[in-house]
């Protein structure tokens, strides 16, 4: 990699990583070598595997470093008496992630947190242009090709092939079994291979068997090339999920994520102008038809892309490819995720070691929110192509009209994305944003379900479904940052979270949603609905169990929590060794344990 030319991203390695070599010799001398946490010294830390006099804190905030008996230790930012904890801080996300401190910098109606450097502002537009615009691009381009074949049936390719019965469904089918099965692989690659070159490798790859669609002559040949092009689009969703996870903060990240997922909304509706388009000035030409030479577009239109990915994808901040940030922006972008509790592992540590997968399916995270994910997979009724197929049932619009018809619900979807995944990150309530487009999804498609309602009342229920989609990129990225201590366990749940859901995608809309009970779909509306509906059910457990396991993590977030009406602060220091404590915490009455101490008491003077 080394002899790229220089506008060829190879691996930045700083003069302050870790290499495997290193971290060898530390294993068979008994010293492992530390975490990096002060990327902008740039020195390496270890640590023995003994017990040490004396630890230095990682950065200017720490008011004591605790070692407990274990030998664990934990850089404690604030110690937080929980007595006169109000009610409402139940429904903060952020409770024991964040000190008062850190939790005033944030401001809701402002894109930066309050005190954001010059430097990091510049760092965070870099990440927004190389990350979150090819995240949008990438997936508009990704669903113009998913759904063009939705669009191309109406435009004639239903009778062009002979397509009968539950023959569009099968297609569809055929696409998810091919991304479902090729799902598989990412979960041993994910963390091990370079993003940028994946993500545009297989970008390519299902351009081009896009772009070969437009030869199909028959239904087989059909649905052969929808396989190859789904098994090749397998590595896009996850791998932009773990991208955008390793380069933003949790109260940034959901934003970003809303700006992906309009590339979704928006590719579903260039599909259906694009079509309109093509039918209209393309059709016959060359003596082909419209919906052939809609193929031919796209898959032009998706090979730019993926070679504009291969240049803009920056890797990860641990193993960055990027030619475009400095390496002080990388030391950056590194220290703000460690200051998260984010994996700094630059190598792989044994993802094959049977323990990554025991310690991911030992938790309750994969088995609820697979189930919750098997839910979310099955609800958006819009996949099935039931609006379109309405519409062309009233006998009333042309092919072009059709067409353009189509891209009312994902224009909508556009806006519900921006009003769910800001609202995300303004109120930092993401498990109550989440739920919120369920219920709203719920009446949508019990409307639906209902069907013999007015006309206006149908519009109503197809053009509010696309809430179901505008809730994931909140739902995959805050299941992203549940594991975000362990970059090969993270790799692990959610890839196996994700594909579970996305494998029963295939079985059961085949079963709710066969081409031959359309416009009305009964299986399929109803369906909707009631998992939509048991989605909002189960939630509200899965928040439960998040701020235990936040709350019983505090200490790993640098938040030493006691309650003065069980104990004091001494009695909860009990069992805990102090390696270092700050002078001079005026102000700091939890640490002087209600009493008058002079400022410059030490914390050990306290504890003993």
């Amino acid at each position: 990699m080394t002899k790229l030319p220089w506008f060829i991203p190879q691996r930045r390695n700083l003069p302050e990583d870790f290499d495997n070599k290193i971290e060898e010799e530390g294993a068979s001398t008994g010293v492992k070598p530390l975490e990096k946490t002060d990327i902008d010294e740039k020195v390496e830390l270890y640590e023995k595997t003994e017990s040490v006099e004396a630890i230095e804190p990682h950065d200017e905030n720490t008011l004591a470093v605790l070692q407990d008996h274990t030998g664990e230790i934990y850089q404690i930012r604030e110690f937080r008496d929980v007595s006169t904890r109000p009610w409402w801080k139940f429904f903060d996300e952020f409770e024991y992630r964040e000190t008062q401190e850190e939790s005033a910098r944030y401001q809701w109606s402002s894109w930066f947190r309050k005190g954001t450097s010059k430097e990091e502002k510049k760092l965070l537009w870099k990440l927004d242009l190389l990350v979150t615009f090819y995240s949008f691009v990438g997936y508009w381009i990704k669903f113009i090709d998913s759904n063009n074949v939705t669009n191309a049936y109406v435009s004639n390719m239903k009778e062009d092939l002979g397509m009968k019965g539950n023959d569009l469904i099968n297609t569809q089918v055929i696409f998810n079994v091919g991304t479902a099965v090729f799902e598989i692989p990412w979960i041993f690659l994910l963390p091990n291979v370079p993003i940028n070159y994946a993500l545009s490798i297989s970008e390519l790859g299902w351009s081009v068997f896009t772009l070969v669609t437009y030869k199909a002559t028959t239904v087989p040949g059909l649905q052969a090339m929808r396989f190859i092009v789904g098994s090749f689009e397998a590595a896009y969703f996850p791998c932009i999920h773990y991208l955008l996870g390793s380069w933003y903060l949790p109260s940034e990240v959901s934003r970003r994520g809303g700006f992906f997922y309009i590339g979704q909304f928006l590719g579903v509706l260039t599909s259906g102008l694009l079509q309109g388009a093509v039918f209209q000035n393309l059709d016959g030409n060359n003596g082909l038809p419209g919906w052939r030479w809609m193929f031919i577009i796209d898959g032009v239109i998706s090979m730019v892309v993926g070679f504009y990915g291969i240049i803009s994808i920056p890797g990860t901040p641990f193993s960055c490819y990027s030619i475009f940030l400095t390496d002080d922006e990388i030391r950056l972008a590194r220290k703000r995720m460690i200051e998260n509790g984010t994996d700094s592992t630059i190598h792989s540590k044994g993802f094959f070691n049977k323990s990554k997968w025991k310690e991911a399916f030992s938790t309750w995270h994969v088995y609820l929110l697979s189930a919750i994910n098997l839910l979310f997979f099955n609800v958006n009724s819009s996949s099935s192509g039931s609006f379109v197929l309405w519409l062309k049932s009233l006998n009333k619009y042309s092919i072009p009209r059709i067409n353009n018809l189509s891209t009312l619900p994902p224009a909508l979807g556009i806006i519900y994305i921006v009003i769910i995944c800001f609202s995300a990150d303004f109120t930092r309530k993401r498990f109550i944003c989440i739920m919120v487009c369920f219920l709203l999804n719920f009446i949508a498609n019990f409307i639906l379900a209902l069907w013999d309602v007015p006309n206006a009342a149908k519009w109503y229920g197809f053009l509010s479904v696309y809430w179901s989609w505008s809730l994931s990129s909140v739902f995959y990225l805050t299941i992203s940052d549940m594991f975000r201590r362990d970059n090969e366990v993270r790799s692990v749940a959610w890839m196996v979270i994700y594909t579970f859901g996305l494998q029963s995608q295939v079985w059961i809309s085949r079963l709710i949603w066969p081409t031959v009970e359309s416009p009305r779909f009964p299986k399929g509306f109803s369906t909707c609905a009631g998992f939509s509906l048991a989605a909002d059910v189960l939630l509200p457990i899965a928040y439960l169990l998040y701020k235990r396991d936040e709350k019983r993590d505090s200490a790993r977030n640098g938040i030493f929590i006691y309650d003065s009406r069980n104990r004091s602060l001494k009695e909860a220091l009990d069992g805990y060794e102090i390696k270092y404590e700050r002078k001079g915490l005026s102000g700091q009455a939890e640490l002087r344990d209600q009493t008058k101490l002079p400022a410059q008491t030490k914390l050990t003077e306290q504890a003993n």
